[in-house]
């Protein structure tokens, strides 16, 4: 604590302040786009950010953020929200094409198990909070995204130990007409088509821009073993988006404008999880079933039935700013509603397929009233029914509206201090029910002598709803030309409230409250206007993780502590410098940091064993990530440089290193030869009562004292490096090419599971074609993965397994088969732009 008081009265001397969160307004948009059109490159020098509620160069922001423009999303092709990982190092994005998005910064989990939605990185839209489903689908008409990195959440938005991303769209122009339209087709099915159409109403006063995107493509590319005998019941993959958004800007004095944004968005997926047999698998047991059906790493096949999901999105988010006497007050405002539903096979070893039993038609069996919904949901995916099909279905309707309210100064008070006050107020609502059809067997003899008994649905309700106050306040003093400190807090109430319940036997209700401050300092001394040094240090908080999922009748003290934790506290210390070289043409900045996390969540993936009773009297092993807080550090470096070689040629580079660890702590685990240190590759016991005979004495899972070991499944340091040249064709038409790398470091994954680990690889995009010199039009081809480099990404620690009913016992089958992911596949494909006035 001396430390810490101590570097805050060096920084802050009795100001109030906060980190700075890069967001780029209307205006620097404009001017980044002006820039880039002048020098026919997407790489420019002078990138301008309102980090601080105000514009500035990006190089004298003393924080690390990164920021991809929209000439950079359209120069390489981005179509999807996660692409942009490859472009930004130690940034890791992923989704599943349901529910589960998730993004990874520095050496951090994204984890949002807490209720609410807090995970560790915070999502923007306009300069609105949003969940992370509105972001990942967002990828058209964009205007800038920005990354900053580092805590979170003392002058703007909601605390986040990782970091924020904002994505902002691009802004009605209030002088010229407009219209722009982008098509792009691949080799792998994929198509996109965006249009924009700007029409300024009342010229400088009223403008409106229309956009909206069309994309289709294979998803996952995984396909079934079983379409080639019965295609009509196993389609082919595809994740289509449809979308529309109405934005307007009417400034009708100098000192008020008012912005507003409609977003609607339509998705809708279907996949199959991909697997691999296990002869290709190192340390497969020897028992493992031997499969007819040899299915090698990259044949991207799948055994089971389809999956498929779907949301309805719509957001509305409104800015209005008014300038008097030199300062500003602004006002965000959002609502919006994302219905989310899933179809999963409840099926994945495909134990239930013919001719291993003789099905029970559904509709005799099901019961009457809870039957249709289940199967209406399967129709409305486009899923075909038949006999051997047994799905859960998740319908959830998030609901969501916050208000931000905050006082800033545009003129410096006695020419040395900048402020920003305010106020938030963020409302989460997310109901969710799941039905579950759970086949079950008349007898226990061999698979062919066994036929099913009448279908059970199970349903699920989880009812969860948060809440959050805050208020902040921002001081800045600027000592002289050279020396800036700045200092924040933020205060912060939190109410969240949830159930879950499975109607007749379980009911987990769950209410609290939290008050707790968060701080953040900053001090930057700039040498000149080409080099400048900072030093930082943060604070956050996340409310306690809840885990959901374990609905055993029969639970231990052991296995109730493991499925909640008390709140996450973190701190960061980060220093670093900004350069500028050879009159601006080159640019080099670099940060190292440390943060130190208590309760950090840590969440067992994919799951440790544990009894579970399915009635007071019938059990059986059974996987649940049980989560625990656990005290954790990551120390990391990152560095980004350019230089523009020539006018024309232009080469860029980013390297970003992290290394977290858990330190001396308690977590669940699977531990069947009691050494106290989580098992690898673990074999699951036949029964409850195997499982039992290797757990302590009255307890239903196992613990593991004293653990130390890795923070993060990803790899510690990853690096992009980026080149573009260009030159005159002919009259009129310029010729372009550019090229894009960017490298993974070996990787070890989960550290029960020696198969998943991944050496390092990298992957190489080329790009090229001939363009109008101020970007009227466009002609490009991309080949993406050029050298098809084939890597396994994730590789599951034991077979598929299916858990079998019968009476009140059950049993577990396994199959030959792992579930895998890979990279993927080389992409050829073209993309013609044309843009009419305004962009």
């Amino acid at each position: 604590m001396r430390t810490t008081a101590l570097f805050l009265a060096g920084v802050c001397a009795a100001a109030f302040t906060t980190a700075a969160y890069a967001q780029a307004s209307p205006d620097a948009q404009q001017r980044n786009l002006a820039i880039e059109g002048e020098t026919g490159s997407g790489e420019s020098n002078e990138i301008i950010v309102s980090a601080r509620r105000r514009d500035e160069r990006l190089q004298d922001v003393p924080q690390t953020v990164n920021v991809v423009t929209a000439t950079d999303i359209d120069e390489l092709n981005l179509r999807n929200f996660t692409d942009i990982a490859t472009v930004v190092p130690g940034l890791t994005l992923s989704s599943n094409g349901s529910f589960s998005n998730s993004a990874t910064v520095r050496g951090v989990s994204f984890n949002p198990e807490a209720n609410g939605n807090n995970a560790t990185v915070e999502f923007y839209l306009n300069d609105a909070p949003i969940s992370s489903a509105f972001v990942f689908q967002s990828m058209f008409d964009v205007g800038q995204f920005e990354l900053l990195r580092g805590p979170q959440g003392t002058l703007r938005g909601r605390a986040a130990p990782s970091g924020s991303m904002t994505l902002t769209t691009r802004r009605p122009n209030l002088s010229e007409p407009g219209v722009t339209a982008n098509l792009s087709y691949t080799s792998t099915h994929a198509f996109e088509g965006e249009f924009a159409l700007n029409v300024p109403v009342v010229k400088d006063v009223l403008g409106v821009r229309i956009a909206g995107v069309y994309n289709n493509q294979d998803g996952n590319e995984v396909r079934s073993i079983r379409a080639e005998t019965d295609p009509a019941y196993f389609p082919d993959p595809y994740a289509t988006t449809k979308g529309i958004r109405a934005s307007a800007t009417f400034a009708p004095t100098e000192w008020a404008t008012f912005q507003f944004m409609y977003q609607g968005l339509k998705f809708r997926n279907l996949d199959y999880g991909q697997v691999v047999s296990a002869s290709f698998v190192p340390n497969s047991p020897a028992n493992v079933p031997v499969e007819s059906r040899v299915i090698a790493p990259f044949d991207r096949l799948g055994i089971t039935n389809p999956s498929a999901a779907g949301q309805d999105q719509q957001a509305y988010v409104g800015n209005i700013d008014i300038r008097f006497a030199g300062q500003k007050l602004s006002y965000v405002g959002s609502y919006n509603t994302n219905t989310m539903y899933s179809i999963d096979s409840k099926d994945p070893a495909d134990y239930f397929a013919p001719p291993r039993f003789p099905l029970v038609s559904r509709a005799v069996t099901d019961q009457v009233g809870q039957a249709p919904a289940c199967v209406t949901n399967i129709l409305a995916t486009g899923i075909p029914t038949s006999s051997d099909t047994y799905y859960g279905c998740t319908l959830s309707m998030a609901k969501r509206k916050s208000h931000e309210v905050r006082l800033s100064s545009e003129d410096r008070i006695a020419g040395i201090f900048d402020y920003v006050i305010g106020a938030l107020y963020d409302h989460n609502e997310n109901p969710t029910r799941l039905t579950t059809e759970q086949p079950a067997v008349q007898s226990n003899t061999t698979p062919g002598n066994t036929q099913l008994a009448p279908l059970q649905l199970s349903t699920t309700i989880r009812d969860s709803n948060s809440t959050e106050r805050s208020i902040f306040a921002n001081l800045t003093a600027h000592v002289g030309d050279h020396l800036e400190l700045s200092g924040g807090l933020r205060y912060i109430h939190y109410e969240e409230a949830s159930a879950l319940v499975i109607p007749g036997s379980i009911n987990f209700p769950r209410e609290a409250v939290y008050h707790t401050t968060i701080y953040a300092g900053s001090i930057k001394y700039r040498v000149n206007d080409d080099l400048m040094f900072y030093g930082s240090i943060g604070t956050s908080w996340r409310p306690g993780a809840f885990a959901v999922g374990n609905f055993s009748v029969n639970q231990t003290p052991l296995e109730r502590k493991f499925q909640q934790t008390d709140p996450e506290t973190s701190r960061s210390y980060e220093l670093g410098l900004r350069a500028s070289f050879f009159d601006k043409r080159g640019r080099f900045n670099l940060s190292v940091y440390q943060q130190d996390f208590d309760n950090y969540v840590y969440r067992a993936n994919p799951g440790v064993l544990y009894v579970n009773y399915r009635t007071a009297t019938s059990a059986s092993p059974r996987n649940f990530n049980f989560v625990s807080g656990v005290t954790a550090r990551v120390r990391g470096l990152e560095a980004e440089a350019s230089f523009q070689i020539l006018p024309r040629w232009s080469i860029s580079g980013n390297f970003a290193y992290a290394d977290g660890n858990i330190k001396n702590s308690t977590i669940p685990c699977t531990d069947l030869n009691n050494d106290n240190i989580p098992d690898l590759n673990p074999v699951t016991p036949a029964n409850a009562a195997a499982l039992q005979a290797l757990i302590p004495s009255g307890e239903h899972v196992a613990q593991c004292t004293g653990y130390s070991g890795r923070l993060l499944n990803a790899p510690k340091w990853n690096l992009s490096m980026r080149t573009e040249a260009g030159f005159t064709l002919a009259n009129n038409v310029d010729a372009f090419a550019r090229g894009l790398m960017t490298y993974r470091a070996s990787t070890e994954n989960d550290p029960n599971n020696s198969n998943d680990d991944i050496g390092g690889y990298a992957l190489f995009n080329l790009y090229g074609g001939i363009r109008h010199p101020r970007g009227n039009w466009e002609l490009m081809a991309f080949v993406k993965n050029i050298f098809n480099t084939q890597k396994i990404l994730s590789l599951g620690g034991s077979p598929i397994t299916q858990s079998v009913s019968f009476g009140n016992s059950s049993f577990q089958h396994p199959r030959g088969y792992y579930t895998i992911n890979v990279t993927a596949p080389r992409e050829v494909g073209i993309t013609f732009r044309a843009a009419f006035g305004s962009r």
